[in-house]
């Protein structure tokens, strides 16, 4: 059986989401694709090749930010201003969540790289000293 690549399949959800298709049913398409393929260990893999060819190809960045507290309205805006400039994207999609283990500070991941500003990752250096 011939399977479509992941590259095929991530240029062709990125196409479908920049369209306007619904995020919710592209999902239930593509689970359902992996699924009868027996490519469901591919999912991860798939999701940030479509991250990725949304960055390259339609300058969207999508961004995890995990963070010791909630982010404020103020805080989110930088960040967003910062990655904007900073990669050149026109919109940017954070996902965030509260991480108990941070002390405080934030850790934020994009598709291509990662910036590790927590307290707890500072604190680590020092302890390397």
């Amino acid at each position: 059986m011939n399977s479509t690549s992941r590259r095929r399949i991530a240029t062709f959800i990125a196409a479908q989401l920049v369209a306007g298709e619904s995020p919710k049913r592209i999902a239930k398409v593509l689970a359902a694709y992996l699924s009868s393929n027996h490519q469901m260990r591919q999912s991860g893999l798939i999701i940030r090749d479509i991250e990725t060819e949304l960055a390259n190809n339609y300058r969207h960045l999508s961004v995890d930010i995990a963070s010791a507290r909630a982010l404020t309205t103020e805080t989110r805006d930088i960040l967003v201003a910062m990655l904007k400039a900073e990669t050149g994207a026109k919109t940017v999609e954070l996902s965030e969540r509260v991480d108990g283990n941070l002390l405080g500070g934030v850790v934020v991941r994009t598709p291509e790289a990662e910036m590790d500003a927590s307290l707890k990752k500072k604190l680590t250096r020092l302890r390397a000293i």
